[in-house]
């Protein structure tokens, strides 16, 4: 039984193990299977690698177990504080979000209008023959992306937020093939799908005398 107690040292347990499992090890090296003996033989060896390996990884959870505690209580120490501050960032997101695109709205709508009375201008100078220069700076200036502020700068990025309606009106392009689906099909009997390579392979479950 290996001592897990909280102050023992995980490298003298990693050793303690090896140092039982030595002549598994050993085997697990080169294994090789070319007769029903040798089957037999690598089955045993199954068994007990994969007995091996639970007992490895319970000793490494009780081992971290005071680690895991000691971080958790560190996470729900801080939680109120970070969620105070994440809270506040939406918020505060949410506002300048909000006053950004309308500002955005704003300038669009206003270089719309400066451009329809500008298509305008250059129809009654053309239907009076009048020979007038377009303008050579833009109508509304482009709203700057980059806010500086006494503390440093935010950038307003445009994205979009993308929902799905309606799957089936989805193009079929767009469609991601559905794994799942794939697996079903194939445990059905049906393993020759298009675009998709179906190989037969085999996995082992391996259970101690007793289901232990």
């Amino acid at each position: 039984m290996i001592d897990t107690a909280e102050n023992y040292n995980p490298q003298t347990a990693v050793e303690e193990l090896e140092t039982q499992q030595e002549i598994l090890l050993r085997w697990l090296d080169d294994p090789q299977v070319t007769n029903d003996a040798e089957q037999k033989q690598a089955e045993d060896l199954l068994i007990s690698a994969r007995f091996a390996l639970k007992q490895a990884e319970e000793a490494r959870k009780e081992l971290t177990r005071p680690l895991d505690e000691s971080k958790k209580k560190i996470i729900e120490l801080f939680k109120p504080y970070v969620d105070k501050l994440s809270d506040g960032i939406d918020s505060l997101n949410r506002a300048l979000h909000h006053y950004h695109a309308d500002k955005v709205a704003s300038a669009q709508a206003a270089r719309l209008t400066a451009l329809a009375q500008e298509a305008s201008r250059l129809a009654a100078a053309k239907d009076n023959g009048e020979i007038i220069q377009p303008l050579s700076s833009p109508v509304v200036p482009e709203l700057p992306k980059t806010s500086r502020t006494h503390l440093g700068r935010v950038t307003y990025r445009e994205d979009y937020d993308i929902q799905i309606i309606d799957p089936n009106l989805v193009p079929r392009d767009l469609c991601e093939p559905s794994m799942s689906k794939i697996r079903a099909r194939v445990k059905s009997g049906i393993t020759d799908i298009a675009g998709v390579l179906v190989s037969r392979k085999f996995t082992s479950l391996a259970s101690l005398q007793g289901g232990k």
